[in-house]
């Protein structure tokens, strides 16, 4: 069912600021919830257009089409976005792409060989980050305490955290989170999990 408050808010905030990319793809992902298909395309391609690394956002785009009847530019939009969810290590957004376009009956673009993580390379002080799937120096310090932070300095390179730095300040401004509460914290971590691949 379409949400008519939350479209007329996430509206204002694309006019506001047409350069928010987070607010165009929840935009989109609003109009998809309603199943509005064809209203959903143009804020998905603005996001894109804004961010093509937006894995998440080539999916979405891609239903939108394909429920709009677009099924040629859903399969053009699924292969691209596989590409790129391939080599940024987004698992969760390449993997639904691809089932995507096996029910579609078209081919996956194959994802290049990852370079595995060797004990000689592990013991150098190296991970395999799993947002990336680069082999990569190990993050000097945890980025913070507790479990999660432990997790994170096992398993993500800095560049793939510091991407996650700018993205969660977009998540905190959307959502309008106060960190201080535990209901915002654990949205924040959420979204911070499935954006690290450690969901």
């Amino acid at each position: 069912m379409l949400d008519s408050q939350k479209i007329a808010r996430l509206t204002q905030e694309t006019q506001t600021d047409p350069h928010n990319e987070l607010a165009f793809f929840t935009l989109g992902r609003a109009y998809l919830e309603g199943d509005c298909h064809r209203e959903a395309i143009a804020p998905l391609m603005r996001a894109l257009q804004l961010n093509s690394q937006l894995s998440q956002g080539y999916a979405l785009l891609a239903e939108a089409q394909r429920g709009a009847g677009d099924v040629e530019g859903a399969v053009a939009t699924l292969q691209q976005g596989h590409k790129v969810a391939s080599q940024r290590g987004d698992l969760m957004p390449r993997n639904h792409m691809a089932d995507m376009l096996k029910e579609m009956g078209r081919p996956i673009p194959e994802p290049k060989a990852a370079v595995a993580l060797t004990p000689e390379l592990a013991a150098a002080g190296n991970i395999q980050c799993r947002r990336c799937g680069q082999v990569a120096p190990r993050m000097k310090e945890r980025p913070f305490g507790g479990a999660l932070g432990e997790r994170i300095h096992q398993s993500i390179c800095g560049p793939c955290f510091r991407q996650w730095i700018g993205q969660g300040t977009k998540v905190i401004n959307e959502f309008r989170l106060n960190l201080t509460e535990k209901a915002a914290q654990d949205v924040y971590d959420a979204h911070m999990k499935a954006f690290l691949n450690l969901v």
